[in-house]
């Protein structure tokens, strides 16, 4: 009998075959050869600022309520959250402000969840449906290099790994409580005869918030199964996740009315902030060995929904129904990836691929009143887009000591706008971008590696972009020049380093860098325009030590710098972190005890019109212990119960209509979380 996902290995195998050069088809691979998984990116680094995030670490990490906060253990990544679980947090690293994700490119189980034309920020990244103990490592390669890295990688890419290890594998079912309310119920099965990636898990959470309008809640399914193992066609896994999310939004107050006693400091305007999110995810990878080459294939499928109601402004453009936002985003998408890898001779590999993705989506944002009533719609549209990319390169490697990776890959993008406001705007555009990549090792002693690496990257337009033009507003606060079309934004990067590795001992790395965009362009949602920036340029340094006393004890310190400039005016680039360090312990004992310590030191930041933020330090701690089938954990967030501002902006708004209206910009912040803390127990069935 016909297994009901036979056709579809087979509909991807005649993939393979048609792909595959004449004499590589899956028919002719040896009888005896025993089938060998594709791994398509190389585990052992290819740039000096490669960072691997493992298993030990995220089991023992402080912080991983969700899978937002794994991304906190990346160094040089801070996240900074200005609505309660279940909405996107705002993204740094290597001195951007990526925003919601718009320069740092995030892919799940290989499919990128950056979301090119969301409504509340291009690039827009949520990660609510991933859950956290199924992720199986986090890497992160910092910069343009790679061939695979695409659009808005022009910071890198983070990407997750699912699966579940071998010690962890078999049925757990968890409990925690917080000193927030916070519940959180959470099922994993992980099949103990079957591979590390195969995984069914479930999650249930709410949690009231550490002060008003912060509350959260959501309900997650993530799965993950190989379907078939075939020696003649390959292996075919399937992932599939649904997700869905009810999240509180407090809203930025006023720094002079905290100090003058008109607000709490972790205070709120208005408590009827917020919104939902759902998720329907879905991916099928196949991979096959050729013989003379591998190939990876991969096909997936999105739905997405987002409502959200903000107000940042109070009654600065409605002095009388106040400036609520309500902004309904709709999504669906459609992609197929490839990925191929052929020898060519004994020292040169060939790498080549390509992938395409279509959405169809559609956006509205009205302004609404106290009952949440339409005032004004500001916009509404319909849109169809297409990315598309090819790429193709060599990797050379005459001698142990030394590998070249050289190649290009050309984007594509498509856009179909229409306005439903005024319906003779319509809009279309097909944007193009070539980059060139190149990456190279020298391994200069047994311990010592020399890496030096190019890339272009870019961040292609959202797609209400293309329907903007426009003089740039006259109160903008950025260096600019003019306004103009929707294009790619291109950058241009290198970065030279060295990484050292004694045994199990000790492992440091030290990265300079440096990235330059010359026509830099951002879309302003509030004037409807894009704006064109003045040339800009980012110069750091990164820096990582870990330090292993014992093979179950590790001491990491991560160290990054980078000064971010406007090249003209020599103004600094607003809100990018100049400076941040983080310290760690992560300790996973044998007898089953398992600690971890995390001390994050984030530095002042610049923001527009001359402000600077505040500098900020937070300590976090978590504790566990496992006796036979029960695991009893504790984890304690800013243990020094440190009152600090996690975000801080400097903007025009008007709240107390008894004052005059000003538009003059004034310092507001969103609190941090004060000392809290969870306790969970695990049971191993």
């Amino acid at each position: 009998m016909r297994r009901p996902s036979e056709p579809l290995l087979r509909a991807f195998a005649l993939l393979a075959v048609l792909a595959a050069p004449a004499g590589a088809a899956a028919h002719d691979v040896p009888k005896d050869r025993r089938y060998a998984t594709v791994v398509v990116s190389d585990r052992s680094p290819r740039t000096a600022s490669q960072r691997t995030v493992g298993p030990a670490e995220i089991a023992a990490s402080p912080r991983r309520r969700s899978a937002d906060d794994l991304l906190r253990l990346v160094p040089g990544v801070l996240l900074i959250q200005h609505g309660a679980e279940g909405k996107g947090q705002q993204m740094f690293m290597r001195g951007f402000d990526a925003a919601h994700g718009a320069d740092i490119e995030v892919k799940v189980a290989g499919v990128t969840v950056n979301e090119l034309s969301n409504i509340h920020g291009q690039g827009y990244v949520d990660l609510g449906f991933v859950i956290p103990e199924v992720v199986r490592r986090v890497t992160a390669n910092k910069g343009p290099f790679l061939l695979d890295q695409g659009n808005f990688a022009n910071a890198g890419t983070i990407r997750f790994d699912l699966g579940v290890e071998p010690d962890a594998r078999g049925s757990r079912v968890g409990y925690e409580f917080g000193s927030t309310l916070r519940h959180r119920g959470v099922f994993v099965h992980a099949p103990k005869n079957m591979a590390k990636e195969t995984f069914f898990a479930v999650e249930a959470m709410t949690d009231k918030g550490f002060a008003a309008a912060r509350a959260a809640r959501r309900a997650t399914f993530l799965g993950q199964i190989r379907l078939l193992d075939s020696k003649t066609h390959g292996a075919l896994d399937l992932t599939a996740g649904v997700y869905t999310a009810r999240f509180d939004a407090p809203g930025a107050v006023r720094a002079d009315d905290v100090a003058a006693g008109r607000v709490d400091f972790a205070g709120v305007y208005r408590d009827d902030g917020g919104g939902r999110s759902n998720r329907l995810f879905t991916a099928l990878r196949h991979q096959l060995d050729l013989g003379a080459g591998k190939l990876e294939q991969r096909l997936h499928g999105q739905l997405r929904a987002l409502d959200l109601v903000e107000d940042f402004t109070g009654y600065l453009l409605d002095p009388l129904a106040g400036d609520r936002r309500n902004q309904r985003h709709r999504f669906a998408s459609l992609g197929y990836q490839l990925d191929y890898r052929r020898p060519l001779h004994r020292t040169l590999e060939l790498l080549a691929g390509g992938a395409w993705q279509g959405d169809v989506l559609r956006q509205h944002d009205v302004r609404v009143d106290v009952r949440h009533q339409v005032v004004s719609r500001n916009w509404d549209l319909g849109a169809g887009q297409h990315q598309a990319h090819a790429r193709a390169g060599l990797r050379w490697r005459p001698v142990d000591r030394f590998v070249l990776e050289a190649g290009a890959r050309l984007d594509l993008m498509a856009y179909n706008v229409r306005d439903r406001i005024v319906p003779d705007r319509r809009a279309r555009k097909v944007l193009a971008l070539p980059s060139p990549r190149i990456n190279a090792s020298v391994r200069l002693a047994p311990f010592a590696t020399l890496f030096l690496a190019y890339g272009r990257g870019l961040r292609a337009p959202e797609a209400r972009a293309v329907l903007g033009g426009g003089a740039t507003p006259e109160d903008t606060a950025l260096d600019r020049y003019r306004g103009g079309p929707a294009r790619i934004v291109a950058s241009d990067s290198v970065e030279v380093g060295t990484r050292f590795q004694h045994r199990e001992l000790v492992s440091a790395g030290l990265s300079l860098f440096g990235t330059w965009i010359d026509r830099e362009l951002v879309f302003d949602h509030v004037s409807a325009v894009n704006i064109e920036l003045n040339r800009t340029r980012r110069l750091g340094v990164d820096f990582d030590l870990a330090v292993w006393p014992r093979r179950w004890l590790q001491l990491r310190q991560d160290v990054s710098l980078v000064q971010a400039r406007f090249v003209d005016s020599g103004a600094p680039v607003p809100l990018a972190p100049p400076f941040m360090s983080a310290t760690g312990l992560t300790l996973v004992h044998p007898s089953g005890f398992r600690a971890g310590a995390r001390f994050l030191v984030v530095g002042s930041r610049a923001l527009p019109h001359g402000a600077r933020t505040s500098a900020y330090a937070l300590l976090d701690l978590s504790l566990g212990y496992r006796v036979g089938p029960l695991q009893l954990d504790l984890q304690i967030d800013n243990v020094t119960n440190a009152q600090w501002k996690e975000g801080e902006y400097h903007f025009a708004s008007w709240w107390d209509r008894s004052e005059p209206r000003s538009t003059i910009p004034t310092l507001h912040f969103l609190a941090g979380p004060p000392l809290t803390a969870r306790i969970g127990a695990t049971l191993w069935l």
